[in-house]
């Protein structure tokens, strides 16, 4: 920890000494790879349609066991976790194969004093229901879910203009934007392009409230799912649980349809947020004070939000390689048994899981690498936003003294999270 927190330190000084904007932003720009034709497009998206269509059916449809019904390793591990994978680290494969494209024209002009904040409150449910839902591995369950989030989208779509609602209130379109803002490839005007990795988060020099707050999200909902299986929130639930008037409140809640242990996770998920926003917009105003700066708080995060990604990116890498590595591989015999009635299409029914595939040392240095990577590449972009925004590298280095304590404790947070005996 104390290392990893060194490496960043040295980041930042090696950043003020030498570093200049001009060698580094015009590669944001990229080159040109080739043409994407819109029937590949248009391909693409009626298969991830039919793809959808199939696992909600057979999530309706099929055996009630997560482990003998394709949709729950399809939506858990192989969507969320493998598709925000291969949009962090190729390109943002949403964009072309999302279900959702309907080409919906509207009636009405989506309000812009929204933001993004409808994609906030959507993306928070999602986490809820990740983090804190007991049902989320029951099929019919979590098909009725899925349906439901894709009935809104639907409508949100018919009533606002497709790419209006897909740019600001659908969570999945906003969050595998923002990964895929990291990858090396992206499209632009139907033509394929290659960039620098990380390169694209200097694109927009500011960005909405709405979006930064959106980001600050996805980082704590990473950050509260490693905590909830620490020491520490066991030992948190059982002084909440040991106090007679917490354990009263609890108790007059779990009548409402939630259990204690849901009500303590969902007042912990909630405060996450709170605290990485709290926490990034108060390094944001020592940023200004430092830099002597007359420009607004909001201003300056939006400015430098971005260059978090590259955190984000690297937490859900080392958070989530293991589980896709090993729950990934129930993906095997679900394709010859989607349903869990007995079949095997492909024969690979047979195929046994082997739940040892990641060694703890593996998944360990693994993830202390990825994780320093990740503050590395945040430092090296967050210098990169200040000399724009700054002018001067006077002003630029001292601007980043916050921002480099910030990542130094998010840094230890994180390894310290990663290094906790995980409990049952």
């Amino acid at each position: 920890m104390s290392g990893a927190g060194a490496t960043i330190v040295l980041t930042f000084a090696a950043m003020a000494l030498f570093f200049r904007e001009r060698s580094f932003t015009a590669l944001s720009v990229g080159r040109s790879l080739f043409s994407v034709s819109p029937r590949v497009v248009a391909g693409a998206r009626i298969l991830a349609l039919l793809v959808f269509l199939f696992t909600v059916c057979a999530g309706f449809l099929g055996a009630q066991d997560p482990y003998r019904n394709l949709i729950t390793t399809m939506v858990w591990v192989t969507w969320w976790v493998g598709f925000a994978f291969v949009c962090a680290l190729v390109g943002d494969l949403w964009a072309l194969a999302s279900p959702f494209r309907i080409p919906f024209k509207g009636f009405l002009r989506y309000p812009e004093q929204l933001g993004a904040w409808p994609a906030v409150m959507l993306f928070f449910a999602f986490a809820w229901a990740e983090l804190v839902w007991h049902d989320k591995d029951v099929p019919a369950y979590l098909a009725s879910a899925v349906l439901g989030y894709a009935v809104l989208t639907w409508t949100a779509m018919a009533v606002f203009r497709a790419e209006a609602w897909l740019r600001h209130g659908e969570a999945f379109s906003v969050a595998f934007g923002v990964l895929g803002r990291f990858a090396p490839l992206y499209a632009q005007g139907g033509t394929l392009r290659v960039r620098v990795p990380g390169a694209g988060l200097l694109a927009v020099e500011r960005v909405p409230v709405s979006l930064a707050v959106f980001v600050l999200l996805m980082l704590s909902s990473v950050t509260c799912d490693g905590f909830f299986e620490t020491p520490l929130m066991r030992s948190l639930e059982t002084a909440a649980l040991s106090s007679p008037p917490l354990a009263s409140a609890l108790f007059t809640l779990s009548e409402w349809g939630l259990d204690e242990s849901q009500t303590i996770r969902s007042a912990t998920l909630a405060a996450f947020p709170v605290i990485f926003v709290a926490a990034f917009w108060l390094t944001a105003w020592a940023m200004l004070r430092l830099s002597k700066q007359n420009q607004s708080v909001s201003q300056t995060a939006g400015a430098f939000v971005l260059t978090l990604v590259p955190i984000a990116v690297a937490y859900h890498l080392a958070h989530y390689f293991s589980l896709l590595v090993t729950a990934g591989q129930f993906m095997i015999p679900l394709v010859s048994d989607p349903f869990g009635f007995g079949w095997n299409l492909f024969g690979t029914a047979g195929y046994k899981v082997d739940l040892g595939a990641v060694s703890p040392d593996v998944f360990w240095y693994g993830a202390v690498f990825l994780i320093v990577t990740g503050h590395v590449i945040a430092v090296v972009l967050a210098h990169v936003a200040a000399l724009r925004l700054f002018g001067s590298a006077r002003a630029a280095a001292a601007s980043q003294v916050p921002m480099v304590a910030l990542m130094v404790a998010y840094t230890m947070l994180s390894l310290w999270i990663l290094a906790q005996p995980i409990v049952g």
